[in-house]
């Protein structure tokens, strides 16, 4: 969500993201080739491809970026939703294409799956829609409700599947998050200074939401994967 997220940072953390930087003008292809259909097959059983959840089953970056102006129309004059909000509009498919060209998160993917990276940023990128309607509804039973999609299939593959796909998009996940880390420990004593502005204090508020935000969304990740053999 490009549009929100210039409107967002401030000049301090513009400058902490400038590596990033030229990431961002090939964004927009990425986000087109990302709706190609997911290819790979799971490890453990290689004869058929991989059930995950597709770019159908959420909503798309348009029409989450529609649903974000709409709640903030509609909280309009509520500040405690604020920095739930700005953290929210952060994410986007630069942020599915950072976490794919990580080579940390590429080496979780080739431990579980068997083929090239398109399956792997699908589900990269579905995770991170996820998270943000998660973070525009504050609803965090989503993702929940997202892996009842594995129910249908035999014990040992829906296993297998929520677990494969749970581990590829929490190291994204955790990926996304040390950037945000970072700036909250970056600003932390300024936030708690007297002499802090309101700007830098709404950054720091921005950014940490978005560590917490992701930190809560694992947990949820984490507890629907437990409950795996559950119909």
């Amino acid at each position: 969500m490009s549009t929100a997220r210039a409107s967002v940072f401030t000049p301090t953390a513009r400058i902490a993201r400038a590596s990033r930087a030229h990431r961002a003008r090939v964004a927009k292809p990425f986000a087109a080739t990302a709706e190609a259909p997911a290819n790979a097959a799971l490890r453990q059983f290689p004869d058929a491809p991989a059930k995950i959840i597709e770019h159908d089953d959420v909503l798309g970056w348009a029409q989450l970026e529609s649903k974000l102006i709409a709640a903030c129309a509609t909280n309009v004059g509520d500040s405690s939703v604020n920095a739930r909000f700005q953290a929210a509009a952060l994410l986007g498919a630069t942020t599915t294409y950072d976490a794919v060209n990580e080579l940390s998160v590429v080496e979780v993917y080739t431990q579980v799956y068997e083929g090239d990276l398109t399956t792997c940023s699908t589900i990269i990128d579905v995770h991170l829609r996820i998270l943000c309607e998660s973070m525009i509804d504050g609803d965090w039973e989503r993702i929940g409700n997202c892996y009842k999609k594995f129910h249908d299939l035999p014990p040992q593959l829906k296993r297998q599947s929520l677990l494969a796909t749970s581990a590829v998009a929490e190291a994204a996940l955790l990926f996304t998050k040390e950037e945000y880390e970072y700036m909250v420990s970056f600003l932390q004593d300024m936030y708690e200074s007297p002499d802090a502005t309101e700007e830098l204090k709404a950054e720091y508020e921005v950014n940490l939401e978005m560590v917490t935000a992701i930190d809560r969304f694992i947990d949820e990740m984490q507890k629907n994967k437990d409950e795996r053999d559950r119909s």
